[in-house]
């Protein structure tokens, strides 16, 4: 029905000094400890796109936007939502256990993956993306979608996917978002 994934650039709309102010968002509400703390680590349990400031709308109605961008049409939405995420080699990751699809019963879903901020000393744009894997975790076909600092990357919710390798010390942030309809 649609492409594997696409990207969606926001960079005019969410320049680097709202997306400056974004990663301090994050880090402020993972510093409150608004945090999930079973997998993976620093991934904040609300619903950051309620967040109140011009940074969080125009990051949310970016996403609407891809996805419908995505679909080359309106639908009806019966929600979104969305989380930050932060990590580095500093935290203890099980990649193999993050492979992940969001589904909702009744419903259609797409995600979605902006890259937020990259460490300066990451070399490999290609693997620090998001792994994905259209045919299961288990089956063949899995390839990396790059980071691409300032857009969004849209896919099907079904699809199974996980977050890029990590490449440094310092903090890789992302925001992920769900739309379903």
């Amino acid at each position: 029905m649609f492409a594997p994934h696409d990207y969606y650039d926001w960079n005019a709309l969410v320049n680097s000094t709202a997306r400056e102010q974004l990663v301090l968002d994050i880090d402020k509400i993972v510093a409150n400890g608004d945090y999930w703390d079973n997998s993976p680590p620093f991934q904040t349990n609300i619903n950051i796109f309620a967040e109140p400031t011009q940074h969080w709308i125009n990051l949310k109605m970016s996403f609407i936007w891809s996805c419908f961008a995505y679909m080359q049409r309106e639908v009806q939405i019966k929600g979104v939502k969305s989380w930050g995420y932060k990590t580095s080699l500093n935290t203890k990751e099980d990649r193999d256990s993050y492979w992940h699809q969001h589904l909702r019963p009744n419903s259609t879903v797409l995600s979605g993956v902006y890259y937020l901020q990259l460490p300066d000393d990451a070399v490999n744009l290609k693997t620090a993306g998001t792994e994905v894997a259209p045919n299961g975790p288990e089956g063949d076909g899995k390839y990396f979608a790059g980071w691409d600092t300032g857009h969004w990357m849209i896919m099907p919710g079904k699809t199974w996917h996980r977050p890029g390798v990590l490449q440094s010390h310092n903090n890789r942030y992302v925001v992920a978002a769900d739309m379903e309809f």
